[in-house]
């Protein structure tokens, strides 16, 4: 909440000026009707202020929301002076879809009782559509390849269904216990392996042909990437590999080269 007495006044004006310069900011009465609005948001809506003064709120909202209970408990919470900010998908001129990051803050008078609500916004739809889209192609990746995440230690965090139906696993068999469960002994003590997770670690990505061990010693041959993820600071954080099964090629392979070994020994002899 916003208190405003004469003393704070000046200050009060100030800081939301410097908000209104950087941010969308529009003002409502208790009950939803719109009193003012920055340039930011008319811009983010694309509406002019003498197409939305003295509308209520719910122009900006569809239909199915704007009649619902949620709805009436929004702007009843406000009115009650209760604080409200999350992300909100709203909708501009022309039916045009927008989201936003936004704070919905009730300002009170000196006895307490809410005699408007400010909100402050930062358009975000670019971003929400982005991570739409980086979100629709990591379905199609779950869908159509196995892919398990790692901690930086080669712990298992999680893994999708395929790559557990084709190792013969439950995730509860998996979860928490280490990669090395997946290879041979030999491999598992190797200098090699030792250097393949230190070179994940370092955010050095990995991809060739694997064989792995899967549940009751099945041998298992995929074609993989152990794919570093980056935290914010450029850091790796977890590793996450993406897989394809590709025993049925590789036993194909061994098939042809024997067929081709025996032949060619049949000439010789």
């Amino acid at each position: 909440m916003f208190f405003f007495n004469r003393t704070g006044a000046e200050y009060a004006k100030e800081t939301l000026e410097a908000l209104s310069r950087s941010q969308a900011v529009i003002e409502f009465k208790p009950d939803g009707t719109i009193i003012t609005a920055n340039q930011n948001f008319l811009s983010a809506m694309g509406y002019g202020l003498e197409d939305i003064r003295g509308r209520h709120h719910s122009m900006f909202v569809d239909p199915t929301y704007r009649n619902s209970l949620e709805y009436r408990e929004f702007w009843q919470k406000l009115g009650r002076g209760e604080f409200q900010a999350a992300e909100f998908k709203r909708f501009g001129n022309g039916g045009k879809e927008v989201w936003i990051q936004a704070s919905y803050n009730p300002v009170v008078d000196r006895d307490h009782k809410v005699v408007k609500v400010v909100k402050f916004a930062t358009e975000i739809t670019k971003q929400k559509l982005n991570y739409a889209d980086l979100n629709g192609q990591l379905d199609a990746i779950n869908k159509s390849q196995a892919v398990i995440q790692f901690e930086l230690d080669g712990t298992i965090i999680t893994a999708n269904q395929n790559f557990l139906s084709v190792l013969g696993y439950s995730l509860d068999e998996i979860k928490g216990r280490h990669h090395s469960m997946f290879v041979d002994t030999a491999y598992k003590n190797s200098a090699e392996y030792a250097d393949f997770w230190r070179k994940l670690a370092r955010g050095e990505y990995q991809a060739a042909q694997y064989k792995r061990i899967g549940k009751g010693g099945k041998e298992i041959w995929i074609q993989a990437s152990y794919n570093p993820i980056l935290d914010m600071n450029g850091k790796p954080f977890k590793v996450v590999k993406f897989a394809t099964d590709i025993s049925a090629q590789i036993e194909l392979l061994a098939n042809v080269r024997k067929l081709i070994d025996e032949n060619v020994g049949a000439i010789d002899g």
